[in-house]
């Protein structure tokens, strides 16, 4: 599909496909005929004609044609018969090969005949229809959707039952993509400015220097983006709150709940376990992203200051130069050195005040002189150096991640301290003393309500969900009874 941009024709056949995707692809439905394409690319060489291969140049703009009904296109100018049939066979050979590419496929309804294009090419010209356009960022109060976002998803409970007050879970999903969508963002205008350094250095003249630095930096890139992100989308406005705001959401285990009983309701994940690492691999995202973008952003900075440094040299350097403030004083004074020469006012006075040059180093102490490069040694990598801080921070993530998501063998252990041998124990009965006993207890209640318990949990007990029985209501919760009953050896063995 890419020959097209691989040939000689390559800009003719780039502005073919932009044209046909505006006019047939981009707007209301339409089909056109293979004459209209025929036409519509026949149009395009017209107007284009620098494009085509000294070969193929005619010398002169072609006439315009107008399509004729479904098997002929008219000619609307006399005379130039020859040079219309050349360019005419040239665009019939333009559409073949845009057929044989896949750029284009045509259908037959009937007797007439239509040319659609496919999904993967319409995808890639609209992309490029895009970049062609308008390349700059637009992420207009994305900062402030994902601090919304976040507080609507903290709202949340297991006492809202309404649907779509519960359907708000998947605003934390939504505030995902849009993070991610901010740090490419801010790579892509990261981007741009090493764009723009290499156009300005690359600038024949001071004047084509300043004109990219003026047209493509301050017009282009820091009017549109650097904006939006130094205005009402700084990385700094609500970097502090939607981090504690996902902290917050992490730790709140009703919270968490809703979320992953509605990431499962939803389709975003196919079980309550793949919910559960959805929605922390969500928060942990947001939290990651918002806590380091700090070095992103000052990176940009940086980056703008250097590029504004350049500039700055270059004008001052450029008064220097023969066409500077420095030239024309020069040249005045030759001229006025010129007037005196020849006798003309030889009584001229300039008042002027002339100090002395005096240098504060010394004229023996001269630089060194440089040295021939020494070679590169080969040695070894060193070993990649080790932060015990940070270390230690990934240690206590990871207990406290292990611990606030008890797995199949805690919430065991915890039954068998709460549910007697052979016999049976209501969860409003249970006692809960420690942070670890109620992190088990409602990992229980969770696979009593959703009938989804564990294989190493279902071997040693069976838990039912009972709402109709008084609830539980300790210190720690209020919620829902349910019954364990741990299995007799028999029954154990059974169950194998």
């Amino acid at each position: 599909m890419f020959l097209a941009f691989s040939r000689d024709h390559k800009h003719l056949y780039s502005l073919v496909l932009l044209n046909l995707h505006d006019r047939f692809f981009s707007g209301a439905t339409a089909f056109p005929t293979p004459q209209e394409v025929t036409h519509a690319i026949y149009d395009v060489m017209g107007a284009n004609p620098s494009l085509w291969n000294e070969s193929d140049d005619f010398g002169e703009p072609l006439p315009d044609v107008v399509s004729a009904g479904r098997r002929r296109i008219k000619r609307s100018a006399a005379g130039k018969t020859e040079t219309v049939d050349r360019a005419l066979m040239i665009a019939r050979q333009f559409y073949q090969r845009l057929i044989a590419w896949g750029w284009l496929e045509e259908e037959e309804y009937g007797l007439r005949v239509t040319v659609d294009m496919s999904m993967g090419p319409l995808l890639v010209i609209q992309r490029l229809a895009s970049l062609n356009k308008d390349v700059s960022q637009r992420f207009g109060g994305l900062i402030v959707t994902v601090r919304v976002n976040l507080e609507a998803v903290e709202k949340l409970n297991a006492s809202i039952i309404d649907k779509q007050q519960r359907q708000v879970a998947l605003a934390l999903r939504e505030a995902r993509n849009q993070v991610d969508q901010f740090t490419k963002s801010l790579r892509a205008i990261l981007s741009d400015l090493k764009r723009i350094r290499r156009t300005v250095m690359e600038s024949k003249t001071v004047g084509d220097r300043l004109e990219a630095f003026f047209e493509e930096f301050v017009e282009q890139l820091l009017l549109r983006d650097f904006e939006s992100i130094l205005t009402f989308n700084h990385p700094y406005r609500f970097r502090d709150t939607i981090v504690d705001l996902a902290r917050r959401i992490a730790h709140t285990p009703a919270t968490m709940q809703v979320l992953f009983e509605e990431y499962v309701a939803a389709g975003v994940s196919p079980s309550m376990s793949e919910a559960n690492l959805d929605v922390e691999g969500d928060l942990l995202a947001i939290e990651s992203t918002f806590g380091h973008i700090g070095e992103m952003f000052e990176r940009i900075e940086a980056f703008r200051r250097h590029l504004e440094a350049r500039v700055r040299n270059t004008i001052k350097y450029a008064e220097r130069g023969t066409y500077g403030l420095v030239g024309r004083a020069g040249d005045l004074v030759r001229r006025l050195d010129g007037l005196i020469a020849r006798g003309r006012h030889a009584n001229a006075t300039v008042e002027w005040s002339l100090e002395p040059l005096r240098s504060p180093w010394s004229e023996f102490h001269h630089a060194p002189s440089r040295e021939p490069r020494k070679p590169i040694e080969l040695k070894p990598l060193g070993d990649w150096p080790n932060d015990p801080l940070y270390e230690l921070r990934k240690t206590l993530r990871r207990q406290y991640i292990e611990r606030i998501a008890p797995g199949p063998k805690e919430v065991q252990r915890f039954l068998e301290t709460q549910v007697p041998v052979a016999g049976t124990r209501e969860a409003r009965f249970m006692t809960l003393e420690t942070v670890d006993d109620f992190l088990a207890f409602d990992a229980a209640r969770r696979f009593a309500l959703s009938n989804d318990v564990p294989p190493e949990v279902g071997l040693h007990f069976e838990l039912e969900f009972a709402p109709d029985s008084p609830p539980h209501d300790s210190e720690w919760l209020r919620c829902s009874n349910f019954i364990v009953r741990r299995h007799t050896p028999a029954r154990r063995h059974h169950a194998r």
